[in-house]
């Protein structure tokens, strides 16, 4: 750098503090470094992981589960000789929001944390989709007369279920 040059900005930086200009972008400075840093800690926008069992995952799963079982009560009635039907579902899993996840398989144990994507406050977990409760078995209270063990195959054949999942009980 020339003589000029160094020159020339010491008279700039002389002028930006004669005028008062320079406490100003001095101020403007530290605040943007003081920004930059507690958006680098995540304190703007706090990252949460997603939590699948939240109460609008649980509302929509509560709803499934009654029209499935509103669902069974009807191919219930629908065979000849079975009526006063009441149904119940159970299910392993309850369903809701799936993210994608990195899986790492050490010697002694697996670790998987969230696939996040974007940066500082718009940082987000990768969402892929919803997905369906898992049916584990159904209970059905009914008038069968002797066609329990047929609404049993009817029923695990529908629902993809072994036959051992699937209860009919007389009430009558």
């Amino acid at each position: 750098m020339s003589q000029n040059t160094k020159n020339e900005m010491i008279g700039s930086f002389g002028h930006l503090k004669k005028s008062g200009h320079g406490k100003i972008i001095a101020i403007g400075f530290i605040i943007g470094i003081a920004l930059f840093v507690i958006g680098s800690l995540g304190l703007v926008g706090e990252k949460e992981e997603p939590k699948p069992d939240d109460e609008n995952n649980m509302e929509g799963f509560f709803e499934y589960k009654i029209g499935l079982e509103e669902e069974i009560r009807k191919i219930c009635l629908s065979v000849k000789g079975i009526s006063n039907v009441e149904v119940i579902v159970y299910f392993e899993e309850t369903g809701g929001s799936v993210y994608a996840q990195n899986l790492q398989s050490g010697s002694m144990s697996e670790k998987s944390e969230y696939v996040i994507i974007g940066s500082g406050s718009s940082a987000r977990a990768l969402y892929l989709g919803e997905s369906l409760p898992t049916l584990s078995g159904i209970g059905i209270v009914c008038s069968a007369g002797e066609r329990e063990h047929e609404l049993c195959a009817l029923l695990a054949a529908a629902y993809g279920l072994p036959l051992t999942r699937v209860y009919v009980i007389s009430n009558g």
